[in-house]
C-alpha cells in the first residue's frame, strides 16, 4: 500500500521496517485522533492492562510482604507469652515468699500492665483525696459534689464514704476505739487500690487521729495522698446535726462521740483546707471547685 504526496511515494511497509516504533509509546497522530476523548479509550483494554498489571503485581507483592511480617511479629509475641506461661507452669521460675503481718508464705505477683498504663488509658492520675472533719462538717456532701464535678469533666472517680463502707466492707466493726482504727485502715487500703487502678478515689470519714491518717498517707507514693480538712467549727456542726448524733451524745446516749467526749485532732499540714470565709458557708459545688483547682495545678487531671 502506498500514499502519494508532493510527487513522492512512501511505502508504509518500508517505513515500519526502517523505523522501529515502540507499541507502548503513543504517537502524535494517536493523540490527535483522540482529541477530546479519554486516553484509555484510545489505548484499549489490552494496552491498559500492560500498564496496570505490573503495578497491581507490585501492590500484591508489597501487601504479601507486610502480611508475612505482621504474622512473624504476632508469632514472636505469642511465643513470648507461651514461654512465660511455660515458665510459670513448668516449675522453671523461682518465687520468693515471705511474711506480711499474719500472712505467711505469700509473694507479690507483678503484672505487665501497671498504674501508668491505666492512667494513660483514663487520661488522669490515680490519687486519694482524703476528706476529714467533724460529723456534720459536710464531708460526704462535698465528696459527692466533687465526684459530680469530676464526672462532668470526663474523669473517673469513686467515693468511699465512712458510713457506706460500714454497710458492707466494715459491717463487722463496731465503734469501739480498736474497730474505728480498723475501719480507717481498711478504707485506706481500698483507697490505695483505687488509686493504683488510675481512679481518683475520694475517701470521706471523720478519721479523728493524725496517726491513723498519716498511716493511710504512707500507703501511697509521695503526693498521691491529698488531705482535705473541713474546717467547720463544732458549734456549726452541732447546729446542723443531720443525723441527730450530737443530741444523743449530749444526752449521754452515745459514748465516745468525736467532738463531744472524744477528741478530734485537726490536720497540721493538710494539702487543702475548706472553711468558712468571713462567716459565709460556701456551697458544696464551690468547695468542690477548690479541690478541682488543686488537682489541675498538680496535673492529676491528665495522664
Amino acid at each position: 500500500m502506498a500514499a502519494a504526496g508532493a510527487n513522492q511515494t512512501f511505502s508504509f511497509s518500508k517505513l515500519s521496517r526502517s523505523r522501529r516504533v515502540n507499541p507502548l509509546t503513543p504517537t502524535a497522530a494517536a493523540f490527535q485522533s483522540c482529541a477530546g476523548r479519554k486516553l484509555e479509550i484510545c489505548g484499549g483494554a489490552a494496552a491498559r492492562s500492560r500498564f496496570v498489571s505490573p503495578i497491581k503485581a507490585m501492590e500484591n507483592s508489597r501487601r504479601e510482604f507486610e502480611n508475612r511480617a505482621a504474622k512473624r511479629a504476632n508469632g514472636a509475641a505469642n511465643q513470648s507469652l507461651v514461654d512465660s506461661a511455660a515458665g510459670d507452669c513448668g516449675g522453671k521460675k523461682t518465687v520468693e515468699v515471705g511474711t506480711v503481718g499474719s500472712s505467711t508464705n505469700i509473694a507479690w505477683h507483678k503484672c505487665s500492665v501497671e498504674k501508668c498504663d491505666r492512667e494513660e488509658m483514663l487520661n488522669q492520675k490515680g490519687c486519694v483525696i482524703w476528706i476529714t472533719g467533724l460529723s456534720g462538717s459536710g464531708k460526704s456532701t462535698v465528696a459527692c459534689a466533687l465526684s459530680r464535678a469530676l464526672h462532668a469533666r470526663g474523669k473517673l472517680s469513686y467515693v468511699l464514704d465512712g458510713d457506706n463502707c460500714r454497710h458492707g466492707l466494715n459491717r463487722d466493726l463496731s465503734f469501739k476505739a480498736e474497730d474505728r482504727s480498723e475501719n480507717i485502715r481498711r478504707i485506706g487500703e481500698v483507697a490505695k487500690l483505687f488509686a493504683d487502678a488510675g481512679v481518683i478515689c475520694i475517701a470521706s470519714l471523720i478519721s479523728p487521729f493524725r496517726k491513723e491518717r498519716d498511716a493511710c498517707r504512707d500507703l501511697l507514693p509521695e503526693g498521691d495522698f491529698i488531705e482535705v480538712y473541713m474546717d467547720v467549727p463544732l458549734q456549726v456542726c452541732e447546729t446542723r446535726d443531720p443525723k441527730g448524733l450530737y443530741k444523743l451524745a449530749r444526752a449521754g446516749k452515745i459514748k465516745g462521740f468525736t467532738g463531744v467526749d472524744d477528741p478530734y485532732e485537726p490536720p497540721l499540714n493538710s494539702e487543702i483546707v475548706l472553711q468558712q470565709s468571713e462567716g459565709i458557708c460556701h456551697s458544696p459545688a464551690v468547695l468542690a471547685e477548690q479541690v478541682i483547682s488543686y488537682l489541675e495545678i498538680k496535673g492529676y487531671l491528665e495522664s
